[in-house]
């Protein structure tokens, strides 16, 4: 199986990558502001070199002239190291004196807060080189009064790209440095914060297969849910695996003796005691009730095992036509104890979401068989059927005994029959599991002792097992 991303690097790789696209920007933005503070140191020079320029240009004879030594100029690219040029400019804008190459300035030059003059920096191109150019306006003396002249001086930018350059690759290199430290702590956080997990991946390793413990659930908060999920798979597994061992438990504790039994009548009938018709009936007899174990053990664990998987269907189960086809289904049973049978229903809807066909079905099964087994012959016995608000309940009656006190208190219990004969004392153990898969309530009463009473009858002896069903079931029931 390929495997998939590391949660480690799913969770660095974002941050580190956040990290290195914040250094690029805040290196471009150093670049950026640090030519800017240059421009701004370095424009103070080419101002300067400019006003020294200004203060030689004087008129006379008609004509302007620049009493500019070349060694004054030198002084200024020493101090800057770099290559620096001049121009100056008539009243007109032609040409007097310095580099006729230097382009001249274009348009006027507005007056900046930034310097008591009026001059303006701009950038150009000299001799196919980027230059910064500083552009005064000087006012010179004339014999009509002062008037402007223009004094451009430009410098070559290698020392102020320089600086900013060494400023950036200073700025990177600490940041580079920082980014690695950042990224070995983020690693090393992320890599602890991420232990739990790795204990808990030991802790499935080192438990045994039969280890069905809950595991501890003092872990941190985003592990929680996958541990209580663990938890509760864990019960799962564990309910099922007790229902398999109780099955297989009482299958061997309640089929060793009919089959022993069966085992000795056949030897009985093999040696030829009794008479063969008499023994065909003893065998009959242990056959039915090994069978009659058998099935209802397996009924028990479908039950189980239907409470584990849950209903997927939220198709309606008519409680009216299950309830005829099981009383159709142990019609034999009602005639051959010539019994009066009566099913009665009160409410419109008596639909119910959420629940399991087969489990309806068993659960009614179970109940009659048990009033067909304990009514006398030609007694009467029923089942009634009332919607309710909120709740469907449904009664199984008979006109039987009924159970004392001392049955009362084993009802539920496994193997515990008043018929010991007859009986498996399963039946009502799977009612009782029907009924909790439901989320139903089963309960039984003497008829007697709760004032029942059936119009058709003289009596009113005998058992009720009421069910009260919700509507709809809750949906961690009705999807477990």
């Amino acid at each position: 199986m390929k495997p998939t991303t590391s949660i480690r690097r799913r969770l660095t790789a974002p941050i580190i990558g956040a990290l290195l696209l914040f250094f690029i920007v805040d290196a471009a933005s150093l670049y950026r502001n640090t030519l800017a503070s240059v421009h701004t140191a370095y424009d103070r020079t080419l101002l300067a070199s400019a006003k020294a320029i200004g203060e030689t240009v004087s008129f006379g004879n008609g004509k302007l002239t620049v009493l500019l030594p070349y060694a004054a100029l030198e002084v200024f690219e020493a101090d800057t190291r770099s290559r620096m040029v001049y121009r100056v400019n008539d009243f007109d804008g032609n040409f007097v004196s310095g580099y006729a190459s230097l382009p001249p300035h274009q348009g006027r030059v507005p007056q900046t807060t930034a310097y008591s003059a009026l001059v303006e920096f701009y950038e150009d191109v000299y001799e196919g080189e980027t230059v910064r150019v500083a552009a005064l306006l000087q006012p010179v003396f004339t014999s009509s009064g002062y008037k402007m002249v223009t004094v451009q001086v430009a410098e070559t930018l290698e020392l102020r790209r320089s600086l900013a350059q060494q400023a950036l690759l200073n700025s990177s290199i600490r940041q580079a440095l920082l980014t690695l430290v950042l990224s070995c702590v983020i690693w090393w956080l992320i890599s602890d914060g991420l232990k739990p997990i790795s204990q808990l991946r030991q802790a499935l390793l080192e438990r045994s297969p039969d280890a069905l413990s809950p595991f501890n659930t003092r872990t941190s908060r985003e592990l929680l849910p996958v541990v209580e999920a663990l938890n509760e798979l864990m019960e799962r597994l564990r309910r099922v695996l007790d229902n398999q061992q109780r099955f297989v438990r009482d299958a061997s504790h309640q089929l060793r003796t009919p089959l022993a039994v069966l085992k000795v009548q056949v030897q009985n009938a093999r040696e030829g005691h009794g008479s063969p018709a008499a023994a065909l009936a003893e065998l009959d007899q242990s056959v039915d009730r090994a069978t009659r174990v058998a099935n209802q053990m397996l009924s028990l664990a479908k039950v189980a095992q239907l409470d584990e998987q849950g209903v997927d269907s939220q198709s309606p189960v008519n409680l009216i036509e299950i309830a005829r086809e099981i009383a159709v289904e142990c019609s034999p049973l009602i005639s051959q104890k010539r019994l009066d049978f009566a099913l009665d229903t009160q409410g419109e809807n008596l639909d119910i979401l959420g629940i399991h066909d087969w489990m309806i079905r068993e659960l009614l099964r179970n109940l009659l068989g048990n009033a067909i087994h304990y009514t006398p012959i030609n007694g009467s016995l029923g089942i009634a059927i009332e919607a309710q608000a909120s709740m469907i309940e449904m009664t199984v009656w008979d006109s039987g005994n009924g159970i004392t006190d001392q049955q009362f208190s084993q009802l539920f219990q496994p193997f515990s029959t008043g018929d010991p004969v007859h009986g498996s004392g399963l039946g009502l153990l799977i009612c009782r599991d029907i009924c909790r898969a439901m989320n139903a309530e089963l309960k039984l009463h003497n008829r007697k002792a709760v004032n029942w009473f059936d119009p058709r009858e003289v009596s009113a002896s005998g058992l009720l097992a009421v069910v009260r069903l919700p509507r709809t079931l809750p949906i961690e029931v009705a999807q477990a």
